[in-house]
């Protein structure tokens, strides 16, 4: 008898598990920026920002419920990794370091990475002329790769600085701490036009970045989850309901793979 009941029980929790494992998710948890602007930041306690337009919009094409964790950047993938979050949104760069470990989602931006100097640096026009300065970049974000990058390509020698927070990024720049950042274009131009910060955008760019949610691999709710969201991007650049959050914040389309131009990774 106590024979059967163990198996009545066993049998119970397996078709509970496999119920479970075909449910389609209802809820979705994004790690988000705090401090990222115009990303995703906390402003008068609101949450705002271009993410937070963007998951919206998925919220209301599939009908996830959105959760946001916020916290500084370098704390986002931490919240992915230990399970808190199920995704990060906050402008993330696809590379191949992070292609390694995560799957990601459709694209959903495509943006140009620049340099930013001060304002009467207007020697600064390339690349190669930021040899023997002090560049400055947001630990976690893809700015060390980049700049990385740029000094293997170029054959020049640069100083690399971490900094825990885009805030503390932004407050070395302003003190002459830093002499070079590396923004998204649509950060730089934002900051630059609304008197976050006192810079100018070198003329080349480093490269043009696509922007994706990452998902842990291996894991069926994650799988799942990328595919709704996939899904919901897909429409949301058919019906231009992306592009209208672009407009919104940039004034300008950042939604589609631009021609004849090749993607960093």
């Amino acid at each position: 008898m106590k024979k059967l009941f163990k198996l009545l029980v066993t049998g119970i929790f397996i078709s509970f598990m496999h119920v479970n494992a075909s449910e389609t998710p209802s809820k979705i948890v994004v790690a988000s920026g705090s401090t990222s602007i115009p990303n995703s930041y906390i402003i008068h306690g609101k949450h705002t920002g271009h993410e937070v337009d963007i998951w919206n919009e998925i919220s209301k094409k599939t009908g996830l419920k959105v959760e946001f964790i916020t916290g500084e950047f370098n704390t986002l993938f931490g919240y992915l990794d230990s399970k808190k979050a199920d995704t990060v949104g906050n402008t993330i760069t696809v590379n191949k370091r992070r292609l390694e470990k995560y799957d990601f989602s459709e694209p959903y931006a495509y943006i140009p990475e620049k340099l930013i100097v001060h304002p009467n640096r207007t020697d600064i026009k390339k690349l190669k002329d930021i040899a023997g300065m002090t560049c400055g970049f947001s630990a976690g974000s893809n700015g060390g790769n980049l700049f990385e990058q740029i000094a293997k390509k170029k054959g020049i020698k640069i100083n690399m600085i971490s900094y825990d927070s885009s805030e503390l990024l932004n407050e070395a720049f302003r003190r002459g701490k830093v002499d070079v950042m590396i923004f998204a274009g649509a950060e730089a131009a934002y900051k630059i036009k609304n008197g976050f910060i006192k810079a100018r955008m070198v003329e080349e760019n480093i490269a043009v970045g696509e922007k994706a949610y990452p998902f842990v691999k291996n894991n069926e709710r994650s799988k799942k989850l990328r595919i709704i969201v996939s899904k919901a991007i897909n429409e949301m650049k058919k019906d231009g309901s992306l592009a209208k959050i672009y407009e919104k914040w940039y004034g300008m389309d950042f939604g589609h793979k631009p021609e004849n131009t090749a993607i960093a990774k």
